[in-house]
Parts: structure tokens; C-alpha cells; sequence
């Protein structure tokens, strides 16, 4: 029991808080009506046996004699009770739609605040964070949070009914309020459980279940599969896959609602007999004259509004459901929203290039045994253009992750600009990953995202751009700044590779305008040939000079250029040194470099070789 009452208690602490902070006033406001529309059924109850009580000695002496008084004042509450009840009702239906919106809207301001004020990605890489993220989403999908205040409102005057009704019946007999009450709480447990199985399977093994299902419904559905799909054949598969997971989703929750039918039906039987006991008793006092036609009347309704204390029909589940997603929400943020935000380094050391210093940085992906990077020691002067190079799985793209705060190393220390963390540093570092991101939103977004500061200032803005090669961009766009990078929307446009590579570039250039002090290119030209992306970075270390740069690529030919090259192998530095020191070398460096050459001379010759063809 304890256990049950603890995440119980723990969901109703956490819904009341987040409805607390998305309306407050309206809150309390929200919870007066509730027990106005709440208590005024007993009122009513109650006011009814003292009308029928009253009424014979109306009839006998008429509404304007003294025996009439009674029979009227009960009439006027009971009109006047019945009309409270009326209005309070429309005004909670009014309050109501402005707490769900609110609610929904706080909901998704708390969980936001968790996915984007996590200090790093290692949380959100999570598998368990993605399934209580994702049963929070579904919940949200199927309208849980805009229905949230309803069901309350719901089941919270369902049981101020029924405590009313318990506290008539104890004017009959002491034990029947408590047997009634004992055997709807024997039904409730039996219920609750079940219901509590059904949560637990939605909100754990049915969630990844569920997430797998949706990924394969996007997969169907969304653009971004369709040639391949259509190509290789793979459209009975992908249906196939999501109606089986679906099923298989769907069966686990079929399960747990399934394996509560026994007990179910006993408790039923409890209340059976609960009720032909009370009801008899009535019988009994009411046939030898104990009872009274009013008392009778009273009592019965008391018995029938004792149901109020079992099961709310629908409204119980998916208040279940609403509490088990405010306590999902508090709990992540409990977990990942507790963390707080590195203070930002300023002054003297905010300015300028920034230097970086790794010393014998370790670092090890949970899935993992063998550390990605293991003892690597590194220092980059300030103003200095480095290349950062490697064979696949050598580390170098865990080592920017380590430069941009994203991961924070097993052991060692990553530092900037005079011992100032990443996370402190992260207003001085620009970047663009290989996976850059494409904003679906107008240029100015997609160029400005690299500091916000400059968001506005169509200057800087142009600036960036035009650096970036894609001055002619702004002129080809049909609403210039103010185009959306996509034709999804009115007015949008949609950019080739090249564009994007361009644009990308500009918002790294317009962090460097808003004084990052750091840039770095994390492979994001993988899709480019040699020679475009050799121009490309040619054009990013000549805008660039002055401000310390972090280039990684698997092709040394595009990076030979730059002040230093360092060589990546087991996670640490094997080589330093420039282009021409390495080639002197004949290490590792040499020998890349060497095959590299070869193999692009022979694609090179063939292309030439091709082209004679095509002209003969």
C-alpha cells in the first residue's frame, strides 16, 4: 500500500504544482467551484428530505400558514442550490479551457526547459530518457493534457459527492458508510491496479514499443524515405513492420488490462452485497416505522451517491494518465533540469582568439568498453588554424563534442581562454557539424542562429554572408532575408547542397562577428568533392585569419594549408607538426596522404579521359 500511495501522492504533488505555475489565481479560483459543484449535491439531498418532510403539513395548512414555512424555505434552497450548482458549472467550463491551455502550454515549457538546459547530449542519447519522453508525447497526442482539469474536475466532485453521502448515512447507522465505503475502496484497489498495470506498460516496455511503431509510421508516411522505399522495394516491409509493432504495442497494454478481470469480478460481488445489506436495513426500519417516507428518501440517495466513492468511468483513467505524465515531467526535471548553467567567462579574456589547452582527456560512450579517446593532450595557441586528422573511429569527431561542452570527459580537462570551461566558453565558440542543421525558417534565422545578438543587424548579416561565398543567395531569394529555407511554407524556397553548405557557413562566420573566438568545421563538406571542399576551407581560414580555427576531414589534401596538423590514432595525438613537416616524416600523416594522392590522380586521369570521349 505504501508503495502504491508514494508514486500516487508524488503524481498529484507534481500536477497540482505544474497547474499551480501555469494559472495560480485561477488555480484557486478552479478549486472554490470545485467545491461549491461538489457539495452542493448533498445540499441538495438533504434539502430534498426536509421539501418532502415539509409538505403534508403544506398541503394540511396551506403555503401561507406557519406549517406552509418550512416546505417553502426548502423549496427556495432547493431552487437556489440547484441554480449555484447551474452557474458554477458554466463557469468552470469557461476556467476549465483556459487551465488546459495553460497546462499544456507549462508541460511543454517544463519539458523543454529539460531537453534544451541539459549541459551536454550524453542525456538525451539516452534510451530511457527517449521512452519517458516519447510516453509523454503520446500522452499529449492522444489529448491528455488538454483534457487534464476536466477529468479532475470530474473525479474531484465525484468524490466530494460521495464523502457528502458518507457523512449522511452515518445519521442512519455507523456501519453502513463504512461498509458501503469499505467495498468501493475494495473495487478501487482491485481497478487502480490494473489501471496502474496498463500505466506502467504504456509508460515503459509499451513506450519504446510505441516509439518504434511511430518511427515506422514516419517512415511510411514522410518524404524523406519515399525514393528509397520505392526503389528498393521496401513498402510492404515498412507497412508490415509498423502494424506489427503497432500490435505488439497494443497486445502488451491488451495483456495487462486483461489479467485483472478475476479479481474485478469478486469485488463487484463485494459491492452487491454491500448494497442489498444497507438497502435491507432501510427496508427493515423503514417497515416497522423507524423510518420515515422522508428519512427513507434521503437515505436511499445518500446509498445510490456512495458510488461516487468507487470508479469515475473514463475520467479516473485518464486522470491516472495525467498524473502519471506530471510526475513523468517533474521527474525529469528532478533529474536533468537540476543542473545549473555554467557562469560565463568575461572581460579581457572574452576577447579576441581564443586559446584551448586538453590535458590527458579520457572519454568512454556508455555503450562502450574501449575509450574513444584515452590520454590525449593538446594545446592550441590562440589565432592558430589546426586540422585535426584520422582514420575513421579515431576520435575526432568525439573531440570537437569535448570543444563544444556536448560531452564532458571520463577524466583530464578541457579548458579555454584561461581555464574557462566549454560551457563557460560557449558564447566564443562557432561551428558547423557535419550534420548540420537545415532551419526549415527564413534566412535571417539560418544566418543570425550564429549569434543572436546580431539577429537584426543586416550588416553583419550581409557580411557574414557574402564571406560565405553566397552573396548571390540573398538576391535569388524571392523574399531576400525574410524567405523560408523551405517550399513547405508560403513564399519558401529550397536550397541545393552547395546553398546550404554556404549558409552553414555564414551563420559559423556571423558567431565569429558576434565574437566567437573559436571556429571549427567538423567535416560538414563530407558530401562535396575534393576540389569544392579544398575551396571551401580556403575561403573559411582566409575569412577567418586572426580567430582560432579547428578544421577536421578525412582528406588531407583540403586541409594541407592550415598552420598545424595534428594525427588522431587509440584516441590520442600521434603526430604534430605542419604539412611540410609531416610529408618529411614519412609517418603515418605521409602515408595517408601519399594513397590519398594516388587514388585521387587516378579518378582524376579517368575523369579527363572521359571527358576526351564525350568531345570526340
Amino acid at each position: 500500500m505504501k508503495g502504491r500511495a508514494i508514486p500516487l501522492l508524488a503524481g498529484w504533488r507534481a500536477l497540482l504544482g505544474l497547474l499551480w505555475r501555469a494559472a495560480g489565481w485561477r488555480v484557486a479560483a478552479f478549486g472554490a467551484l470545485l467545491l461549491v459543484a461538489g457539495l452542493l449535491p448533498t445540499a441538495i439531498i438533504l434539502l430534498t428530505g426536509t421539501l418532502v418532510d415539509a409538505v403534508p403539513e403544506a398541503v394540511r395548512h396551506g403555503l401561507d400558514a406557519a406549517g406552509g414555512r418550512p416546505a417553502l424555505l426548502a423549496l427556495g434552497g432547493l431552487a437556489a442550490a440547484l441554480a449555484a450548482l447551474m452557474v458554477a458549472g458554466n463557469a468552470i467550463g469557461y476556467l476549465r479551457a483556459v487551465l488546459d491551455a495553460a497546462y499544456t502550454v507549462e508541460v511543454h515549457h517544463a519539458v523543454a526547459s529539460v531537453t534544451l538546459g541539459t549541459p551536454g547530449m550524453a542525456p538525451l542519447e539516452s534510451p530511457a530518457f527517449a521512452d519517458e519522453l516519447e510516453a509523454i508525447q503520446e500522452a499529449e497526442r492522444r489529448g491528455v493534457l488538454r483534457q487534464t482539469t476536466l477529468h479532475l474536475f470530474i473525479v474531484a466532485t465525484a468524490r466530494l459527492r460521495g464523502v457528502g453521502a458518507f457523512a449522511v448515512l452515518l445519521g442512519f447507522a455507523w456501519w453502513a458508510p463504512l461498509l458501503l465505503a469499505a467495498a468501493w475502496q475494495l473495487s478501487n484497489r482491485v481497478v487502480l491496479k490494473t489501471i496502474e498495470k496498463g500505466l506502467s506498460a504504456a509508460m515503459n516496455d509499451g513506450a519504446a514499443r510505441l516509439r518504434r511503431a511511430e518511427y515506422l509510421r514516419s517512415v511510411v508516411h514522410e518524404p524523406a524515405a519515399a525514393k528509397e522505399i520505392r526503389v528498393f522495394g521496401l513498402a510492404g516491409w515498412a507497412a508490415g513492420g509498423y502494424s506489427a509493432a503497432s500490435r505488439e504495442a497494443l497486445g502488451l497494454l491488451w495483456r495487462s488490462r486483461s489479467a485483472g478481470r478475476g479479481p474485478t469480478a469478486a469485488a463487484a460481488l463485494g459491492l452487491l452485497a454491500a448494497h442489498a445489506a444497507v438497502l435491507g436495513a432501510l427496508a427493515l426500519a423503514a417497515g416497522r416505522g423507524e423510518l420515515g417516507a422522508a428519512g427513507l428518501l434521503v437515505f436511499v440517495q445518500a446509498v445510490i451517491a456512495t458510488s461516487d466513492l468507487g470508479l469515475v468511468g473514463e475520467s479516473q483513467w485518464w486522470l491516472g494518465r495525467s498524473l502519471a505524465v506530471a510526475r513523468g515531467v517533474e521527474g525529469l526535471r528532478a533529474r536533468f533540469g537540476a543542473v545549473p548553467p555554467a557562469e560565463p567567462v568575461a572581460g579581457e579574456a572574452a576577447r579576441g582568439p581564443a586559446g584551448v589547452r586538453l590535458e590527458n582527456v579520457r572519454f568512454t560512450y556508455p555503450a562502450r568498453t574501449r575509450p574513444t579517446l584515452d590520454g590525449l593532450t593538446l594545446d592550441i595557441p590562440p589565432g592558430q588554424s589546426l586540422a585535426i586528422v584520422g582514420e575513421n573511429g579515431a576520435g575526432k569527431s568525439t573531440l570537437i563534442k569535448l570543444l563544444c561542452g556536448i560531452y564532458e570527459p571520463d577524466a583530464g580537462r578541457v579548458t579555454l581562454e584561461g581555464g574557462a570551461s566549454p560551457l563557460q566558453a560557449r558564447g566564443r565558440i562557432g561551428v558547423i557539424f557535419q550534420d548540420f542543421v537545415r532551419y526549415r525558417l527564413p534566412l535571417r534565422e539560418n544566418v543570425g542562429f550564429g549569434s543572436l545578438s546580431l539577429l537584426h543587424d543586416a550588416d553583419a548579416l550581409e557580411g557574414a554572408l557574402r564571406d560565405a561565398g553566397g552573396a548571390a543567395l540573398l538576391d535569388a531569394l524571392p523574399g531576400g532575408w525574410d524567405t523560408p529555407l523551405s517550399r513547405e511554407f508560403e513564399g519558401g524556397a529550397d536550397l541545393s547542397g552547395g546553398q546550404w553548405q554556404r549558409v552553414a557557413l555564414a551563420r559559423a562566420l556571423a558567431a565569429v562577428r558576434g565574437g566567437a573566438g573559436l571556429l571549427i568545421l567538423d567535416e560538414p563538406t563530407a558530401s562535396l568533392d575534393v576540389r569544392a571542399e579544398a575551396e571551401l576551407f580556403e575561403r573559411f581560414l582566409d575569412v577567418t585569419r586572426g580567430v582560432t580555427t579547428i578544421l577536421v576531414s578525412h582528406r588531407l589534401s583540403s586541409v594541407r594549408h592550415v598552420d598545424r596538423i595534428v594525427v588522431l590514432d587509440g584516441g590520442a595525438v600521434v603526430e604534430d607538426g605542419t604539412h611540410e613537416q609531416l610529408m618529411r616524416a614519412g609517418g603515418r600523416y605521409a602515408t595517408l596522404f601519399s594513397l590519398q594522392a594516388e587514388r585521387f590522380a587516378a579518378e582524376g586521369a579517368g575523369a579527363d579521359a572521359g571527358e576526351e570521349v564525350a568531345h570526340a
